[in-house]
């Protein structure tokens, strides 16, 4: 690779983030949900960052996200990487293997190496994913080909096509190997979940993959990539994963599910800014509408309350106040008075500023603590 190759690359970056500065980002359709779910997420599973940084870590995301369409088909992304770890695997491409990864940095350095390494293989996507894109990454395979001089056959399978398991160990067995993105959460509707740790929360997560490896004897080959401060791009690839004999499929599934998700959590609380996966790890969280008590008699009895900042915030959407909670991830649509009740305190006597029911209420959903 030329310095001037890496130069021009930097640069790019670079005008990709010049134009989004440009971009007034509060007037952008979408953009106050979308923020109040990147915030929530962040309080939930990172709760380590302060609410004062969210939104300027929630710019960022959005700097990567640019950085990440510009990359889409940059034939040459996997000149800009350092490659460390478990070099072995990414170069064996005789025999099939597993790679995990997650929707983290220039993630699409991981198909472009496999793809000049040789590597057949197969990647599973979203049906939305699916129907929009696949002429375009066809399209893109083929000029990698053209240009790296490569045999490798690449192939995009629907996650959401109700034989997806049966033809994925189909793939492993005819040799080929597997692309798989572990935090998109997709797969049929009676594929088996389970509970993993994940930062500070529990989510539900596919057990696909593991059951594939276990059953077709395939190791899983865990992979991230991510952006330094220099903007230059590193891809490491972890150890490869494999049944031990006498190991049951269900203890190596839920053993490794776990220990895939913890390789990767470490990278999201590294670089959080640059995980696509704020935008819908919700989904996959464990109901936490159980975890909910009903505050105590006392609660109704305060002489001094506040605002549940930590719990709720306030926005407007469509010229109308909406509280969202974060814990639910539910909106309400308030009056313009108990908005402006909420957001001035100190509050005095608000049983009777706001009514015994109103109080009762606001108390009860923990708004006012």
């Amino acid at each position: 690779m030329r310095t001037s190759d890496l130069a021009n690359y930097k640069r790019a970056l670079l005008d990709c983030e010049d134009a989004l500065n440009r971009v007034n980002l509060h007037e952008e359709e979408g953009y106050t949900v979308r923020f109040a779910i990147f915030s929530a997420n962040l309080t939930n599973f990172l709760p380590e960052i302060p609410p004062s940084e969210h939104a300027e870590l929630f710019k960022s995301l959005l700097t990567n996200l640019a950085f990440e369409s510009f990359e889409r088909n940059l034939l040459q992304i996997g000149d800009f990487c350092d490659v460390k770890g478990n070099i072995k695997s990414l170069k064996s491409n005789k025999t099939p293997q597993i790679f995990c990864t997650f929707h983290l940095g220039s993630y699409r350095i991981i198909a472009n190496l496999l793809i000049r390494m040789g590597h057949n293989f197969s990647t599973i996507v979203r049906q939305d994913v699916y129907s929009k894109q696949i002429e375009s990454m066809m399209s893109y395979t083929a000029r990698m080909k053209e240009k790296y001089d490569t045999n490798s056959e690449v192939s995009v399978l629907n996650a959401e096509d109700p034989q997806i398991l049966l033809k994925l160990v189909r793939e492993l067995k005819s040799g080929r190997s597997l692309l798989v993105y572990l935090d998109g959460n997709t797969g049929t509707g009676d594929e088996k979940l389970d509970p993993v740790d994940f930062l500070s929360q529990k989510i539900n997560a596919r057990k696909g993959m593991t059951y594939l490896s276990y059953i077709t004897g395939v190791p899983l080959v865990p992979v991230v990539s991510y952006r330094k401060p220099d903007r230059t791009n590193m891809l490491y690839a972890g150890e490869a994963i494999k049944a031990e004999p006498g190991t049951s499929r269900e203890e190596f599934s839920t053993k490794t599910l776990q220990y895939l998700f913890d390789f990767f959590a470490k990278y999201v609380a590294s670089y959080p800014e640059q995980w696509e996966g704020w935008n819908y790890i919700h989904n996959a969280l464990i109901n936490r509408e159980d975890s909910l008590q009903s505050p105590p008699n006392s609660a109704y009895k305060r002489v001094h309350y506040e605002f549940n900042f930590s719990r709720y915030s306030i926005f407007e959407l469509q010229d109308a106040p909406v509280l969202f909670d974060k814990i639910l991830y539910s909106t309400y649509e308030i009056s313009d008075g108990l908005k402006n009740y909420l957001l001035k305190p100190p509050f005095v006597n608000p049983k009777q500023a706001l009514g015994k029911f109103i109080f009762k209420e606001l108390v009860r959903q923990g708004i006012l603590i």
